[in-house]
C-alpha cells in the first residue's frame, strides 16, 4: 500500500487552493463586468430618456452680473430658448456666444437641473472716450471699444484725443495704440487723487508718449505729464493742489516731467 507523503499532500492541497481562488477570481470580475455593463446602459437609457423628457427643457434663464447690459439682451445673444434641453446644451459655446459682446469681459454659463440654466458675466467698464475721425468711441481701461456714442450725446470720462495712431475704429475691438494706452493711465492715475474730486478733466490730449496734455474745465491751465511712473507724478501733482490749498496760481501749464519738481507757470 502506498502511502503519501505529508509535503506531497500540501503541494497538492496549495493547488487545489489556488485553483479554487482563480476562479473566484475570475467570477468576481465577470460579476463586476455584468454590474457595470447593466449600470451603463439604465445610464444610457435614462440620458436618452433625459434628452426628450418636458421635465429637463430649459424654463428659467438666470443672468447674474449685468450692470450695464440688459438680461434680455444677453438671452437673446446666449441663444438659449425653452427648445434646449440642459444635458444637450453646450455650455462652453454659449459662453463664448455672450463674450462676443464688447461690454462682456467674462461669461460662465451653468445648468441647474432640472430646467433652468445661469448667464454669469463680468462687464466691462467704460472709462474714457475716444475722439477719433470725428467718431466717439467709449473705451475701457485696456482698450477696449464699447460703445460708439454720438455727437452731442452724453459720454463717459474725458475725451482722448489726438491719438496719431488710432487708424480704423470699431466697436468691440481692443486698441494698442501706445499712446492711447499712456492716456488712460494717466487717467487712471489722476482719478486717484482728491484734486480729482475738485476739478472736472475735459480733454486728454495724447499726441505723443512723452507728450500727454490734460485739460480741466475749471482751470485756466493745462497740466503736462512726463512719460513713466504716473502714479508719482499724479501724487506730485495732489501734493501741490492740497499745499496751495486748491488755488495754483497758474495761467499756461503745471509740468510734472521733471523729476522732483513741479514747474508751474
Amino acid at each position: 500500500m502506498l502511502i503519501a507523503s505529508p509535503r506531497r499532500e500540501k503541494r497538492t492541497r496549495t493547488r487545489e487552493s489556488r485553483k479554487r481562488f482563480a476562479e473566484r477570481r475570475i467570477s468576481y470580475v465577470l460579476e463586476a463586468i455584468v454590474c457595470f455593463g447593466l449600470i451603463g446602459v439604465f445610464l444610457y437609457g435614462f440620458y436618452c430618456y433625459a434628452r426628450t423628457a418636458d421635465a429637463f427643457f430649459v424654463k428659467t434663464i438666470r443672468v447674474e452680473g449685468a450692470n450695464l447690459l440688459r438680461d434680455d439682451a444677453i438671452i437673446g445673444q446666449s441663444g438659449i430658448t425653452n427648445a434646449d434641453n440642459l444635458f444637450s446644451l453646450d455650455t462652453e459655446a454659449v459662453g463664448e456666444k455672450v463674450k462676443a459682446l464688447p461690454f462682456v469681459k467674462t461669461c460662465e454659463v451653468t445648468r441647474i437641473f432640472p430646467d433652468k440654466a445661469a448667464i454669469r458675466i463680468e462687464e466691462r467698464a467704460p472709462v474714457a472716450t475716444l475722439l477719433v475721425n470725428n467718431r466717439l468711441f467709449e473705451v475701457d481701461p485696456n482698450g477696449y471699444v464699447l460703445r460708439e456714442p454720438g455727437l452731442g450725446e452724453s459720454h463717459v470720462g474725458p475725451f482722448i484725443t489726438n491719438v496719431p495712431d488710432a487708424g480704423y475704429v470699431e466697436v468691440g475691438q481692443q486698441l494698442n495704440d501706445c499712446t492711447l494706452r499712456t492716456a488712460l493711465e494717466v487717467w487712471r492715475a489722476f482719478r486717484m487723487t482728491s484734486m480729482a474730486g475738485d476739478v472736472t478733466a475735459s480733454e486728454i490730449s495724447a499726441a505723443q508718449e512723452n507728450q500727454i496734455v490734460m485739460y480741466c474745465d475749471e482751470l485756466d491751465f493745462e497740466i503736462r505729464w512726463g512719460r513713466g511712473d504716473f502714479d508719482k507724478q499724479a501724487w506730485k501733482l495732489d501734493v501741490l493742489w492740497q499745499d496751495q490749498d486748491r488755488q495754483l496760481a497758474c495761467k499756461e501749464y503745471v509740468d510734472l516731467r521733471f523729476g522732483n519738481d513741479v514747474a508751474c507757470r
